[in-house]
């Protein structure tokens, strides 16, 4: 009797691990399906360059690049934070992120908290890893041009100017 009541014993042990083994495997498969989807996924995106799509996130610009039917994502830039301010995107009239053929600009609002307000700001870069900041407009020989300053630059010297071209 001790015999059989220890084969019981073990017959049940060894359908109960294998039914865990069988929940465990499907528990897996239905994680594996419930995966969110990228915030990215079902937006159009607002930037095509070179097959490789580009989408304005909160205060910052997302890189997207297919390699087959792989997607890989990787944020490029993000608004340096300021004290005291709440980034948001904007585009003035225009679109949060554009592409000029040269550059790709993002442009936000930097509200400063209590005061409201919505203190404009761009950014740029020609090569993904360089970015600018819009400082302002100056008149070289009565022409108008952008004014540009490196990211993170304490001068109030542009680095680099664009002539402004009005249609």
């Amino acid at each position: 009797m001790t015999l059989s009541r220890t084969l019981i014993t073990a017959m049940a042990a060894t359908a109960l691990l294998t039914g865990c083994d069988l929940f465990k495997s499907r528990t897996t498969e239905i994680e594996k399906e419930a995966e969110p989807i990228p915030w990215w996924e079902p937006l159009e995106p607002d930037v095509i360059i070179d097959g490789d799509e580009f989408y304005a996130g909160t205060c910052s610009i997302t890189q997207v690049t297919r390699s087959g039917n792989e997607k890989t994502a990787k944020v490029i830039f993000k608004v340096p934070s300021r004290l005291f301010t709440r980034c948001t995107n904007s585009g003035r009239g225009e679109k949060p992120l554009d592409y000029d053929g040269e550059y790709i600009i993002l442009r936000v609002c930097e509200f400063a908290i209590g005061a409201g307000g919505c203190g404009g700001e761009s950014y740029r870069s020609a090569d993904f890893e360089n970015w600018e900041e819009h400082i302002g407009v100056t008149w070289i020989n009565s022409e108008e041009y952008e004014a540009w300053r490196k990211v993170g630059s304490k001068s109030s010297k542009a680095d680099s100017v664009k002539k402004v071209i009005r249609d």
